[in-house]
């Protein structure tokens, strides 16, 4: 409990000390990344323990934010303490990960009105029948790198290569209508994987009292009314339910949000 304690002071001197200088580098990251601004939602401190002694334990801030493009996407950067300031880290060199959130948002914008539709027509299915959404606080405090509404969490892969990404994803996220379109489809030619890899969650909560096994069988009902308009668009999709009982620090692998039950999920729109 006293190690806890002195954790958790700790990770909140390190904020305060860091917070200024690491907004300002995800800000400029963006911008230099992605040519866009964008607004904070979630800044908090972590400790990553790679062994059992003090030494071993490295202090870092998490930063997400909303990108301010023409779908808006949320991103995440992570930032370990260098010398005296702050500097990003990233499991992959090529930052594959932090682009991948631009990559998603330029699918979406590609097939928005198919997805729309998908996103649209889940959304009035669930509701009609008693279930929700995640609430706009929680939404955004996920450690999401993607497209996130109602509903839906759209993701998909990127290039393993920072300067090829600002090269030719960047100057193509800028453009409008056909040229965008056409640009987009020569990128996908080229990098087949930005529209195989694509992922829609179509996401939903139930209330806690509500039967697991009732909730299942709704679920797999659901996959009947929404698979036409899921299969309007390539990737896979799917649907997962949620026990309505969850904390923004309640968060699985993939950063997303999680319920204290095992989510209740199946495939839809093949």
């Amino acid at each position: 409990m006293v190690n806890i304690l002195v954790n958790i002071k700790k990770n909140e001197v390190f904020m305060k000390k860091h917070k200024d200088e690491a907004i300002k580098k995800y800000k400029d990251y963006v911008k230099d990344t992605f040519g866009y601004d964008c607004k904070i939602n979630l800044i908090k401190p972590y400790t990553n323990a790679s062994g059992f002694s003090e030494k071993s334990k490295t202090d870092g801030l998490v930063v997400v934010g909303t990108v301010d493009y023409d779908v808006p996407f949320q991103f995440r950067l992570i930032f370990v303490e260098s010398g005296n300031g702050v500097a990003i880290t990233t499991f992959t060199p090529g930052h594959i990960n932090e682009t991948s959130a631009a990559v998603s948002a330029m699918m979406y914008k590609r097939y928005e009105h198919e997805i729309e539709q998908a996103r649209l027509k889940f959304k009035s299915e669930v509701e009609k029948n008693g279930y929700y959404t995640m609430n706009e606080k929680l939404q955004k405090k996920q450690e999401f790198n993607g497209v996130t509404k109602q509903f839906l969490n759209f993701n998909t892969d990127s290039i393993d290569d920072l300067d090829k990404f600002k090269k030719e994803f960047k100057p193509v996220m800028h453009l409008k209508g056909d040229a965008f379109n056409q640009q987009l489809q020569n990128l996908i030619n080229k990098y087949p994987q930005i529209q195989k890899n694509m992922e829609s969650e179509f996401i939903a909560y139930y209330n806690k009292g509500e039967n697991r096994e009732t909730v299942a069988n709704y679920v797999w009902n659901l996959q009947k009314t929404t698979n036409d308009t899921m299969k309007l668009y390539p990737g896979n999709k799917s649907i997962i339910f949620y026990k309505d009982k969850v904390s923004a620090s309640q968060l699985d692998d993939h950063k997303r949000l999680q319920s204290d039950s095992q989510e209740i999920s199946i495939s839809g729109g093949k």
